[in-house]
């Protein structure tokens, strides 16, 4: 009998666990997602310097949970998304403005963040 708990015990802690996970990296993108989102704002009305500041405080946030990320996520998405920070904040820092280019990195970038979050859903595409 003590097996059977230990084993219930053990499986509602590895459900709970991926439940807490689940949800933290889906807020953890939403806000990264929001912060991005409003950086393409700021340059649709020409606010350069104000959308690099936002998406370099979104890489900042990415880097503090780096650690994390890269226990939890493969390593190959959590290293692309890095590639796609600093992708699009080379768009933000180069003197000729390019908002078409910037535009489809920084959405690209997006796609990224949600496709992580996606993934870490308990659906059924995911189980199977």
């Amino acid at each position: 009998m003590r097996r059977i708990l230990a084993a219930a015990a053990a499986l509602l802690l590895l459900v709970l666990l991926c439940t807490a996970h689940t949800v933290h990296l889906c807020a953890f993108t939403g806000d990264l997602t929001d912060l991005l989102q409003e950086a393409q704002g700021k340059t649709d009305v020409g606010d350069w310097t104000a959308a690099k500041d936002i998406t370099q405080e979104a890489q900042e946030k990415w880097l503090a949970e780096e650690e994390y990320l890269h226990i939890t996520l493969h390593h190959r998405d959590t290293d692309a998304v890095l590639v796609s920070f600093n992708e699009v904040l080379a768009y933000l820092d180069g003197e000729e403005k390019q908002p078409a280019e910037y535009a489809a990195a920084n959405q690209r970038l997006i796609q990224q963040l949600e496709l992580l979050s996606e993934a870490e859903q308990p659906t059924w595409k995911n189980l199977l």
